[in-house]
């Protein structure tokens, strides 16, 4: 029997020095907000189930944990299948605040697998262009911006190779393509799904590059860029189309030097697809610094 898989990506943690400031920023992001004692849980409204986001008080901004959505009957499995890696589901310090199983990965990053009852279906849209005659579409754009779902996260590691390799074997994710030396994009799940939902990043420590968001349209992002720009949020980069997943972005940085991104119109990927190495820039446009390598972009601001 071939090893358990994990579906997509769920949520995640951070700690950060100030709430108030952390629910400012995402709230302005068009993601809810709820306070739970000492933590906020961030959700995307069109998607409430299970948490995406949960954030802690700490001193210094530091990613806290990763959760990943796996069918509830593979549990059992998945269980016997890290503790056979050496990665024993335990309670973590903290305590369960996901449901499933929590573990460590050899460089000490706390992972949820959460349970759901069914695998995502990922819709095949209709190309074609709804009619335009007579109408004026900027009239009916929708400006108020709150993101579908939590789409995918990227991590610095510094133990790039070694890091690639564990997450296929130990969670079945399937590396989809490679910027040689630099980053790898990883999918979950099996038939049609997104081109990526989680990648790392080589660096120098172990550290929380960015999340990603889904939004249904180009319209949307840019409407999205302008929304944070009104909250003073002025900090961003793109618009722009990536070249690996190929997807539209806009960047806003965080107020502890990260980054979050609305995206739309991701390459979707099925089980023919073959993994590949690039040595192409990040971004087919805009074509100009900073570039996404640079240490501007690309910083990693957490502690080691």
């Amino acid at each position: 029997m071939s090893n358990p898989y994990v579906q997509y990506l769920a949520g995640y943690g951070l700690e950060v020095p100030e709430l108030d400031v952390a629910e400012r920023f995402y709230s302005s992001f068009g993601l809810g907000v709820q306070h739970t004692g000492q933590t906020l849980e961030l959700r995307t409204p069109k998607n409430p189930s299970p948490d995406i986001v949960i954030l802690k008080g700490g001193a210094q901004k530091r990613l806290h944990h990763l959760s990943f959505a796996v069918l509830e009957a593979d549990l059992p499995r998945f269980f016997e299948h890290l503790t056979q890696e050496g990665s024993t589901p335990v309670t973590p310090p903290f305590g369960e605040i996901r449901p499933g199983l929590w573990f460590q990965d050899p460089w000490g990053t706390w992972i949820n697998l959460t349970p759901i009852q069914a695998p995502r279906v990922e819709p095949v849209k209709d190309l074609v262009i709804p009619g335009r005659l007579d109408r004026h579409l900027w009239r009916e754009l929708n400006r108020d911006i709150k993101p579908n779902r939590l789409g995918h996260l990227l991590i610095f590691t510094p133990d790039f190779d070694k890091a690639q390799a564990w997450f296929e074997r130990v969670l079945g994710l399937m590396t989809s393509d490679r910027a040689v030396g630099k980053v790898a994009f990883m999918a979950g799940g099996r038939g049609i799904r997104d081109h990526h939902c989680f990648g790392l990043i080589n660096g120098t420590h172990r550290g929380f590059q960015h999340s990603s968001f889904q939004v249904n349209s180009f319209d949307d992002i840019g409407f999205g860029a302008l929304q944070m720009h009104k909250a003073g949020y002025t900090d961003g980069f793109g618009l722009g189309r990536h070249a690996l997943a190929s997807n539209l972005f806009f960047y806003v940085r965080d107020p502890w030097g990260s980054w979050v991104e609305y995206y739309a119109d991701m390459d979707k990927i099925s089980d023919a697809w073959v993994t590949k190495d690039w040595q192409d820039l990040p971004y087919i446009w805009p074509a100009w610094a900073p570039e996404f390598w640079t240490n501007e972009m690309n910083a990693n601001h957490e502690p080691r």
